[in-house]
């Protein structure tokens, strides 16, 4: 886990400076804390897990008006398995589309890193995942308080997309709140 984490901000700044060179543009963060229910349904289902995310505006979502819903927001954090099983550290673009009153929808695509087994047997209570590195997929339903605060139901998957001899997955469900800085 500590050489993904280790890894993260190295990741964070190469997508900063993929994206733009002008800081000026770049809003103040989203800071979003959970826990979310680990693998519901799967193998290393039974445990619970921290969720920990900081979203950043891409330059020129501002611009964009009515098409913000276009402009994906970029999302880097990580799920901390509190019963020793897998964890990881992501990196996504998410999409946020405002629906009535302060609901909003979200989904989100991008990768992982994980300290899980790989080979093609696993540890009691935990997944085979064939690749060190996975694709991420996540949904979620939110909505917006007063003051910045928000609430966010979601629902999240982790694999390797069959880019490997095992692909069993993981999956997430749970609640976010998020403070927008």
């Amino acid at each position: 886990m500590m050489q993904m984490l280790r890894a993260l901000p190295g990741l964070l700044v190469a997508l900063l400076f993929a994206c733009s060179t002008e800081a000026e543009e770049w809003r103040a963060p989203e800071l979003r804390l959970g826990l979310v229910a680990h693998d519901a349904a799967g193998k290393e289902q039974g445990s619970a897990s921290l969720a920990a995310e900081v979203l950043f505006a891409l330059p020129g979502r501002e611009k964009a008006g009515d098409l913000q819903s276009l402009v994906p927001r970029l999302q880097v954090g990580a799920i901390l398995n509190m019963a020793g099983r897998t964890s990881f550290a992501h990196a996504s673009l998410i999409w946020q589309v405002d629906l009535v009153g302060g609901l909003f929808a979200e989904a989100g695509l991008g990768l992982a890193a994980h300290d899980g087994d790989t080979g093609s047997a696993s540890r009691p209570g935990h997944a085979a995942l064939g690749c060190r590195l996975l694709f991420r997929e996540t949904i979620g339903l939110g909505y917006r308080l007063d003051g910045g605060w928000s609430v966010l139901g979601s629902v999240e998957h982790v694999s390797n997309g069959g880019l490997c001899a095992r692909n069993r997955g993981l999956t997430h469900v749970g609640m976010r709140v998020g403070y927008q800085f």
